[in-house]
């Protein structure tokens, strides 16, 4: 007589332990996804905010005398405050269009430059004069984009530590 004792298919608990181990392997996974995800909004920023420092910088070249509108406060990057880098205004020696210097990449309806968190950059441009050693009467400019960190802090702290 033949035994019927031969298997023919998994036991539930084989099975529950494989379905535990792809769970595992894709959590570990989704959570790497996650973390490089928010590296590269991170290194955006920041590669964004350098752009927008090297073209208010670069402006000096372009102006009729090399003046920056300083922003003495930290305030919110926007199409009207930002126009001299974003090519919307006319330079005043030949009437010819400024060249666009800073291509915004995100921009929302009411024209605040928006960050890869969807909140607009902060900046601020202090002009200062050159150390009394050096000749002629020219001026520094010091340029700042801020962005918080949305990660570690709540908005709100962020908010009420700029005020």
């Amino acid at each position: 007589m033949a035994s019927r004792n031969t298997r023919r298919g998994f036991t539930l608990i084989e099975l529950l332990v494989v379905v535990a181990m792809i769970m595992l392997i894709a959590g570990a996974f989704t959570s790497a996804i996650s973390r490089a995800a928010k590296r590269a909004k991170i290194q955006a920023c920041i590669t964004e905010a350098q752009h927008m420092t090297n073209a208010i910088l670069a402006y000096e070249n372009y102006a009729e005398d090399g003046r920056i509108p300083p922003i003495n406060e930290y305030t919110d990057a926007t199409r009207q405050n930002m126009k001299f880098i974003l090519g919307e205004e006319k330079n005043k020696r030949n009437g010819e269009q400024m060249p666009v210097l800073f291509n915004a990449a995100n921009m929302n309806p009411q024209g605040e430059i928006l960050d890869p968190w969807q909140r607009p950059y902060r900046v601020r441009i202090v002009e200062s004069k050159v150390n009394p050693k050096d000749q002629g009467n020219n001026t520094q400019i010091r340029s700042f984009a801020m962005f918080p960190n949305y990660n570690r802090r709540p908005a709100s702290e962020v908010e009420a530590e700029n005020e």
